[in-house]
């Protein structure tokens, strides 16, 4: 139950607070990236960009599901897949630049860190839902 690898609730939350430092290590605060959301698309090059895109589009259907069923399973799967898919996401694709030698971030690639934001927004909802508080530092 508490083994932060795996489905477990310790899992999720860890993989959303690892999502949020992302964001506080560029330095973007939510009324950059509220207003990025707003003048600029997300760009999708890359196929874990869309498949990421694309794991967040399906929450609206698994809440139906939810609704219809009242299965709370269903909704702790799709968090697992959506966080597993973020690593997958993250792995691939840089979020942030650093120098190698200071560890100053030096380029942020803003259209990513706007899906790791909509990411800990659908995740922050899935919790609200199932009744688990996240942190945003572990």
């Amino acid at each position: 139950m508490l083994d932060d690898r795996g489905n477990t609730a310790v899992y999720l939350l860890y993989a959303y607070t690892r999502i949020r430092s992302i964001g506080r290590l560029a330095n973007a605060g939510e009324a950059n990236l509220q207003k990025a959301a707003a003048e600029m698309d997300i760009v999708l090059d890359h196929n874990k960009e869309l498949k990421l895109a694309t794991a967040i589009l399906r929450f609206p259907e698994v809440i139906e599901k939810l609704i219809a069923e009242l299965f709370p399973h269903t909704l702790c799967d799709f968090l697992y897949d959506l966080a597993t898919t973020f690593t997958e996401f993250y792995d691939a694709c840089y979020c942030i630049e650093k120098d190698r030698t200071t560890g100053e971030v030096i380029k942020v690639n803003m259209s990513r860190l706007l899906l790791c934001e909509a990411t800990t927004m659908v995740m922050a909802q899935g919790f609200q839902i199932l009744g688990l508080t996240p942190t945003q530092r572990m």
